[in-house]
């Protein structure tokens, strides 16, 4: 199993730390013109693949960019802003000029980004080219369609710190017109979604879909017409945020019920919970991982799953052998998060909340990081096999529960022959 300390990648401190270092040592590379497509071919959707880092359980994505075109592999990042890469060691591109962060044309960007202000280092313009592969009809590869004028961003190798290794940078799928998503839909005129289906094996592949449904997986199952829907929020209280937010009120555990907010303050405050691809595991409030755990642990000592020594970093662990398996995974306590309303609720079963770590152990895929934090901050693991559809336009989540429950099939089986 892949080691992972919370203290490194708890919750937003990686993303922070990487966001803010890019701040102050980016060397940004812009274009403000429109991106625009290099043919006149408008495809229905493009697709990119998607990869689990064995060692730091971060997902990879590979895009064609620069001038030639070389694909290099990038570490998604959800709440990104934009796609970076590291331009100090091995880039090679043929066309950039300086920009200075204090002259106009820095005041257009700052209208769409805030990774440009006053006090930030001189930046590059340059027309950057990605190249990607078109989606048909949401089921099978289509030709490669390119972009002129993508806008991106240039930083030293001392960024990659962290990172999985052989990655060149971040793609940032977060909702800023600077961003992945945005910036291709822009360029080719389809709509402002994109759907994100995480690998839950380091040996498979997983698919991003931007430009909207439907999202075909073979043998034929088109995930588009299982999705729950919910409100997102980009910047809950009034402050700048490339995450994205949805509102959790309480988690269940079969009957038993955990409220989130605990005082009318934490209720008016209530968006709290974000979604993050660069942690592998939900992170919770102590107060309610506490709670979280303690009930977990009575359903399954009810279900005659014992308890026993916690492996790090997780703090609740159980008897593998008494754990019954199906086709399914793993049978234990259903979770359910509620959402803004009752009825709508985001059910993670065994696949999604246990994880093996021996013959004889499994532990609960849940965190915790003190009382100041984030209510709820879900990870990576819990987003595997579950399809998330981000429509940017509706400010709206759509989303699966664990795909090989109901529609016997997973975010590996996209067609990419």
């Amino acid at each position: 199993m892949a080691s992972f300390s919370l203290t490194h990648q708890s919750s937003n401190s990686y993303s922070s730390s990487v966001f803010f270092s890019a701040i102050f040592f980016l060397v940004f590379i812009v274009s403000f013109s429109n991106a625009q497509p290099a043919s006149s071919s408008r495809p229905q959707g493009v697709v990119l693949p998607v990869t689990k880092d064995s060692s730091t359980l971060q997902y990879l994505t590979y895009i064609k960019q620069g001038t030639p075109l070389v694909a290099e592999s990038l570490v998604v990042n959800l709440a990104g802003e934009i796609l970076w890469v590291d331009c100090q060691e091995g880039y090679v591109s043929s066309s950039n000029r300086s920009l200075n962060c204090l002259g106009s044309e820095c005041l257009k960007l700052q209208k769409i980004s805030k990774s440009c202000g006053p006090y930030s280092d001189p930046i590059m313009w340059t027309l950057y080219v990605v190249s990607t592969q078109s989606c048909i009809n949401g089921s099978k590869l289509g030709p490669d369609v390119t972009v002129r004028n993508f806008s991106f961003g240039c930083g030293s190798t001392s960024l990659l710190k962290g990172l999985a290794e052989r990655v060149k940078g971040m793609a940032g799928f977060g909702p800023f017109a600077v961003s992945v998503p945005l910036q291709l839909s822009l360029s080719f005129r389809i709509p402002r979604v994109f759907a994100m289906c995480l690998p839950s094996s380091t040996s498979s592949k997983g698919v991003i879909f931007i430009g909207g449904g439907p999202y075909i997986m073979q043998p034929g199952n088109d995930l588009s017409t299982s999705l729950t829907y919910t409100p997102f929020y980009t910047n809950p209280i009034a402050f700048s945020t490339s995450e994205y937010y949805i509102q959790v009120n309480s988690i269940k555990i079969r009957e038993a019920k955990i409220p989130m907010y605990s005082n009318s303050t934490e209720y008016r405050f209530r968006i709290l919970t974000t979604i993050n691809t660069l942690i592998p595991y939900t992170v919770m409030r102590t107060s309610i991982y506490n709670q979280f755990t303690s009930i977990f642990s009575e359903q399954a000592k009810a279900m005659n799953i014992p308890r026993v020594a916690p492996v790090a970093p997780f703090g609740t662990c159980f008897d593998s052998r008494n754990i019954s398996g199906s086709c399914m995974g793993a049978v234990v306590p259903v979770i359910s998060l509620v959402l803004h309303k009752e009825n709508i609720v985001w059910k993670i079963f065994g696949p999604n909340s246990m994880v093996r770590v021996s013959d004889e152990v499994s532990c609960l895929g849940f965190v915790h990081r003190g009382n100041d934090a984030n209510m709820l901050v879900i990870g990576g693991y819990q987003l595997e096999d579950n399809l998330l559809e981000f429509n940017l336009a509706k400010m709206r989540l759509g989303f699966t529960t664990t795909l090989g429950r109901r529609r016997q099939t997973s975010c590996s089986n996209f067609d990419f022959q």
